[in-house]
């Protein structure tokens, strides 16, 4: 088939792609967009290299531009290959899983009624300043055990991460690696670190007393007798917070775009709540928080019909995935009530599953419930004027603002 010429690392290019990504899962599986390098279109595609740990494909060879080489205690889940993935994964599940997240629950609730309780009747306010992003960044730096407080430091810091040239380049201007580039946020997870070390060494064996936080749990955390090092419990706590901040606040801010621009489903979804977790299945697979996960190819293969050599780069398009006709029926369109909506591979699949999937389904959940029951229907109107922005994230598609005018309340009406 010919090339098409496609820059995914551009997010001008890689946000705005949907048509050509249709008429690319049109043309085949896999297609060539530029010099050694392929987009995977189709769902089964993706979902048969997703299974692939290490073998044919290497991750640690994908998100970096090409000749960046992230030292290994350094790297994030997704940079790791088998054995070292394997390993760091199975020490941060034993941390980071279902009953850490359902022991969550009641300071998510919480604290998303408290963030809604600050947007007053008659304002306009910014819902991605004022709710999609600080309530995803606030549980995760609860979860690990971190000072809530600071949570809005550690927001800011994680935005200039995801905004700067370190996601490609391992560095910025100021240094190589996450502690060369931003030293003080990288000095605030150490001195955390050491203060949870602190805790568990002054709780020794006293049953009921050790700490229970997340990092608390992965500095013990034993995996065949074999613990973390202290560079990648730094690593996970890294990636723990980037994702806390981008992932599940891009999830957020598409499943609230969707509903103000789809008034008609909102009165739905509010007339049924048992269609939530529906809807955020349905906003995770049209409008994913993450367009796609690159790979390194290790050796010579196909993918579909197309030739892949050993060293070309391999784009797995999860959200093209996503919308993949032959998979989901009406693939573009939100249906809530979609038998296969949480087939999609916005969280990854097999091996490489997004450890924070849970998390982020959870929080979307109790987000919605709360701002439902602080909001009656209709009392958020979008700006008339506003037009979508997408965050300056190559890989990343979501609502960089969120404009609202709030109703005012009965009182301030009757005033009027």
């Amino acid at each position: 088939m010919s090339e098409v010429f496609f820059d995914p690392f551009d997010p001008e290019q890689a946000q705005n792609a949907w048509p050509l990504l249709k008429e690319l899962r049109a043309r085949g599986a896999a297609a060539r967009i530029g010099d050694g390098m392929y987009y995977v279109t189709r769902y089964d595609a993706c979902r048969e290299i997703l299974k692939d740990n290490g073998k044919v494909f290497s991750y640690n060879l994908g998100f970096r531009a090409p000749g960046v080489v992230v030292p290994p205690e350094d790297r994030l889940l997704g940079e790791m290959d088998a054995p070292q993935h394997t390993f760091v994964r199975r020490a941060v599940v034993s941390s980071f899983n279902t009953v850490a997240v359902r022991r969550e629950e009641p300071f998510i609730y919480r604290s998303a009624r408290a963030f809604l309780e600050q947007i007053l009747p008659g304002s306009t306010v910014d819902l991605v300043s004022s709710f999609t992003r600080p309530l995803p960044n606030t549980v995760t730096v609860h979860m690990l055990g971190f000072p809530v407080e600071d949570a809005e430091q550690i927001a800011t810091w994680s935005k200039e991460v995801m905004e700067s040239e370190y996601p490609a380049m391992n560095r910025t201007a100021r240094g190589e690696g996450f502690a060369g580039a931003f030293p003080e946020y990288w000095q605030y997870i150490d001195e955390q670190m050491s203060r949870c070390r602190r805790r568990i060494e002054e709780a020794g064996d006293v049953p009921g007393k050790a700490p229970d936080d997340v990092v608390s749990r992965l500095l013990v955390a034993e995996v065949d007798g074999q613990r973390l090092s202290e560079r990648q419990v730094h690593a996970v706590v890294e990636n723990l917070l980037l994702g806390g901040f981008t992932t599940t606040s891009q999830l957020l801010g598409n499943l609230l775009y969707t509903l103000l621009t789809d008034t008609p489903l909102e009165g739905r979804v509010r007339a049924d709540p048992s269609l939530v977790p529906g809807l955020v299945e349905e906003s995770l697979r049209v409008s994913p928080p993450v367009l796609f996960i690159p790979v390194g190819c290790m050796r010579d293969t196909t993918v579909g019909e197309t030739r892949v050599a050993v060293g070309e780069r391999v784009i797995l398009g999860t959200a093209s995935a996503n919308r993949d006709e032959t998979v989901f029926e009406e693939a573009d369109t939100v249906d809530v009530e979609r038998a296969n909506a949480d087939k999609h591979l916005t969280f990854g699949f097999g091996p490489h599953l997004c450890i924070g999937a849970e998390l982020a389904r959870t929080t979307a959940r109790i987000a919605l419930e709360e701002l439902f029951g602080t909001f009656p229907e209709g009392a958020l109107t979008l700006d008339p004027s506003y037009s979508f922005e997408n965050v300056s994230t190559y890989f990343e598609c979501g609502p960089a603002r969120l404009p609202v005018a709030v109703a005012p309340s009965p009182r301030q009406e009757g005033a009027l």
